[in-house]
């Protein structure tokens, strides 16, 4: 499987990256990310150039990574510039990929493609993870033993979480919602309305603005190429507007990490019990019991009997897809002109 190359990925969040260093797997890369001794972050290809030992398994040095095999030092660049054995020569040849990362608002973003084509003004404006006075988050990384356009087609698909997540909708939800994709440019927008409804659990929970049994629910999902997404959920008085009412808003970054396997990186942000942190972990704990316990083993068994059955099975797809065709064909059009360069 090809993936897009000339794109800005989730990383890792800013707090995962220090001296030890951190093996990922990005786009089929092994990556090690760590931060020098001036504490500015550094992605590199994994495997030393000499013995292709893994270099995650070293140890920072100053503004350097040490293999852990012979003790050959690379900087940021990946060019070897210490090599502590016998006469001491550093081979100039010894170098290992480096790649663009841009820290911001709590995010290390990567870029896996040419690295001409690394444009900082294009990383995705994603500053969800940062506490503003109207806005509190809470955040949390999963991996996914799915690829990556499987969980793309789950967040774009309202329609599932009424037989997986109860407590977001209530039985028949889908029967009454106002539902519609549109498509902007490259912008997907999976928008669904309930209109006069009661409250759902996930809402009530989040409500702090007086009784109410009965409220208005709107669920947003928007997806940006190749695998960004935000939720926004809400509830509000009927016949107001989402301004009146709570306001979740669920940043859902994915980064694929093989054909069959992705790192899942969510940010929550809400406007309501802004200084209520017993609150943060009911909620923390909540959203995990959804990602983990309730989404992910559905995602890992359709990617199971997915590469069982090959190309030899069809899918029947309903309206709830077309939000989830929609961004595939997107990254195919897209992924054909970037190889077509």
């Amino acid at each position: 499987m090809a993936f897009l190359l000339e794109h800005w990925y989730v990383a890792a969040f800013s707090d995962e990256i220090g001296s030890a260093p951190l093996y990922r797997r990005l786009l089929g890369e092994p990556v090690v990310l760590f931060r020098g001794a001036k504490g500015t972050p550094v992605a590199l290809h994994d495997i030393c150039p000499h013995k292709f030992a893994p270099l995650h398994r070293g140890k920072v040095v100053g503004e350097t990574i040490a293999c852990p095999y012979h003790g050959l030092r690379f900087d940021a660049s990946g060019q070897c510039v210490h090599n502590p054995n016998f006469d001491g020569v550093v081979p100039s040849a010894a170098r290992v990929r480096s790649y663009p990362v841009v820290e911001r608002s709590g995010l290390l973003w990567i870029w896996m493609g040419r690295r001409e084509g690394a444009d900082v003004r294009e990383v995705p404006d994603c500053d969800l993870a940062v506490p503003r006075p109207d806005s509190r988050p809470v955040q949390g990384y999963i991996h996914v033993a799915a690829g990556y356009e499987l969980l793309t087609d789950n967040l774009l698909d309202q329609s599932h979480a009424e037989s997986l997540h109860p407590y977001l909708l209530r039985e028949g939800a889908t029967s009454r919602m106002e539902f519609s994709v549109r498509q902007e440019g490259d912008l997907v927008i999976s928008d669904g309305l309930l209109p006069d409804e009661p409250i759902t659990p996930i809402l009530a929970g989040l409500w702090d603005r007086g009784p109410i049994e009965r409220a208005d629910h709107r669920f947003i999902v928007e997806w940006n190429a190749p695998s960004n997404l935000l939720l926004t959920i809400s509830a509000y008085p009927v016949g107001t507007s989402p301004a009146e009412g709570v306001v979740g808003t669920n940043a859902h970054l994915l980064t694929p990490e093989t054909e069959a396997s992705s790192h899942y990186f969510w940010i929550f942000a809400r406007n309501s019990k802004l200084n209520d942190a017993d609150f943060d972990a009911e909620l923390r704990a909540g959203l995990h019991q959804t990602f983990v316990n309730e989404d992910r083993p559905i995602l890992e068994w359709q990617q199971t009997y997915l590469q069982e059955a090959g190309t030899d099975r069809k899918q029947h797809l309903l309206k709830a897809d077309a939000g989830g065709v929609r961004a595939r064909r997107i990254v195919a059009r897209l992924l054909a002109a970037e190889q077509a360069e």
